[in-house]
């Protein structure tokens, strides 16, 4: 007796359908997944989103409200003038890679105007960073967070470090293109916000935040930079005409003593935050593979 055509022929609808399930053909769980986006658009209702720290606005950004936390939270901090979603790239990379939206956070610190003296200042924005990472501890249930920052967002996350002490909440620090020793951003005798801090190499701030150690708690803390070290990065070239009217090399500005420093010589400023030859390197040091 042909036992499948007697089936097909007597089943009804309901039974059909869970044949369908039994053999795979039909899996409403993984059809919800495949539907999902690989990437949340805001942030779930139930995050508490942390207030702008001058301006009394809730922080912008995206992150959370999905899926198993089964790699540490990835927060990505943007730089001068940008965005979190700057950081959609590099979060699709990592999404594909098995990452749910709950393990990536992308933060947006700069409010809703861009100002050149106090929203982009190291000084203006770590209380923000702070916060959030605190929320998005809390909103996973986990014990640290990885770091990954461009830019001016490297600065600010070592500032809010320094100032909090908070290193037991980080496992990797990943600084990109970071202004860690000055930047060619400023003309001759600016000195105001962020060109007083990091206008060069030997201002004040950079004095405090690179004093004694650049990389804290090294024994526990993984820091890792990323560089181009070529004049393609044209804020930190060769011959930077810095504030005080000096004239330095910056190529290896984003360099920090103790850090794995991992140069990319044929990437630009912007490229750096957006090739995959860099996800793959970072994924290495995060995903320890």
């Amino acid at each position: 007796m042909n036992t499948m055509r007697m089936i097909s022929n007597t089943m009804r609808p309901s039974l059909i359908f869970l044949m369908f399930m039994i053999m795979g053909c039909t899996d409403p769980e993984t059809d919800k997944i495949t539907d999902r986006a690989l990437l949340p658009e805001s942030f779930p209702d139930d995050f508490t989103i942390p207030m702008d720290a001058d301006s009394g606005d809730p922080v912008t950004g995206w992150g959370g409200g999905w899926g198993e936390v089964t790699h540490t939270p990835i927060v990505f901090v943007h730089g001068n003038g940008h965005t979190a979603d700057n950081w959609i790239p590099m979060a699709t990379y990592f999404a594909e890679d098995g990452y749910t939206w709950n393990e990536l956070w992308a933060v947006g610190y700069l409010g809703a105007v861009v100002s050149e003296d106090l929203f982009n200042t190291n000084e203006g924005n770590w209380e923000e960073i702070d916060q959030f990472v605190s929320e998005v501890l809390a909103y996973t249930q986990s014990e640290k967070v990885n770091i990954i920052a461009h830019s001016l967002g490297v600065t600010i996350s070592r500032t809010w470090l320094k100032y909090s002490d908070d290193y037991d909440q980080v496992e990797n620090f990943v600084g990109i293109a970071g202004a860690n020793h000055g930047v060619n951003f400023c003309g001759p005798n600016q000195q105001s916000g962020l060109c007083g801090e990091l206008g060069h190499p030997e201002a004040d701030f950079l004095q405090w935040l690179n004093e004694d150690d650049e990389t804290p708690h090294s024994e526990t803390l993984q820091w890792i930079t990323i560089y181009s070290g070529t004049d393609l990065d044209v804020f930190f070239p060769s011959n930077a005409l810095m504030n005080d009217n000096n004239v330095n090399d910056l190529r290896n500005s984003p360099i920090l003593d103790g850090a794995d420093n991992i140069q990319f010589s044929s990437l630009n400023h912007i490229n750096l935050g957006t090739a995959e030859s860099v996800y793959d390197t970072l994924s290495h040091y995060i995903d320890k593979q």
